[in-house]
């Protein structure tokens, strides 16, 4: 799924939310850090959102996604995996990491957890904000859509990063010497669910295409997969969330560091 459209669809789902610790984004000079921040699309929305004199910074393992940097946003190579440079240790406001745990799967989450900690300036916040594939109580789980969340899962587990770590994150976080941890659950709606053809539309469309891929990694990890599971799973996911709708749950887990 580009980074493009899967963060406008998540932006819409959050009427443009993006930064949920307690941080007046209005602050002079506000130092945030983005890390797994591929083209820099989040950072590019987030600038909107905060004063001229906030000083943005992305950092991805792949240099090839940087784009150069431009007014207010810096860019630059760094990995989950790796302790950060001594230029990025406790210096920001605001660490922020969506989407990307999976790139810290060699160390596990609570080097990843340690690794981004490290970053944050005290008093500042680290925010983790990652999907749940728990589905218990969830509404409109149909089973193509059970099978694409058990499909994620079984990469995260196949992985060795465990498809349960979003709900280890609060322990992570304390273990990493954060405090104030709290966990907000958010509600993603895509397809039919949102309602407004053309965003539904956007919402699955990038997604699908990505389904043959998760399913080749899932094969090249050796996870053990039903047929039944990945049989036409694209087009029985797009013909169920055109139909029906999937709702995605994320979990955003947020800590402070000590003053």
């Amino acid at each position: 799924m580009s980074s493009e459209n899967k963060h406008a669809w998540v932006q819409r789902c959050l009427n443009g939310k993006i930064v949920f610790a307690p941080i007046p984004l209005n602050r002079e000079g506000l130092k945030i850090l983005d890390v797994g921040c591929a083209d820099g699309v989040l950072l590019r929305d987030l600038k909107k959102q905060v004063s001229p004199s906030a000083q943005l910074v992305g950092a991805d393992i792949v240099e090839a996604f940087l784009p150069d940097s431009e007014g207010g946003i810096h860019f630059e190579v760094y990995g989950l995996c790796e302790f950060p440079s001594n230029q990025l240790v406790g210096v920001f406001d605001l660490t922020h990491l969506r989407y990307s745990i999976l790139g810290a799967a060699k160390v596990g989450y609570q080097k990843a957890i340690d690794h981004l900690a490290s970053t944050v300036a005290p008093g500042g916040w680290l925010q983790v904000h990652e999907l749940d594939f728990d589905l218990t109580d969830r509404p409109n789980v149909g089973p193509a859509w059970r099978d694409v969340s058990n499909l994620i899962a079984a990469m995260f587990d196949g992985m060795g990063m465990g498809s349960d770590c979003i709900r280890k994150m609060p322990g992570a976080f304390e273990a990493a010497g954060l405090e104030n941890v709290a966990v907000h659950s958010v509600d993603l709606p895509m397809g039919k669910l949102l309602g407004d053809n053309e965003a539904a539309e956007l919402s699955w469309q990038p997604f699908v295409i990505t389904i043959p891929s998760l399913l080749e990694g899932a094969k090249a990890l050796g996870v053990q997969l039903p047929d039944s599971m990945h049989e036409n799973l694209a087009a029985r996911f797009e013909k169920e969330v055109k139909e029906e709708g999937a709702m995605f749950r994320a979990l955003v887990t947020i800590g402070q560091k000590p003053a």
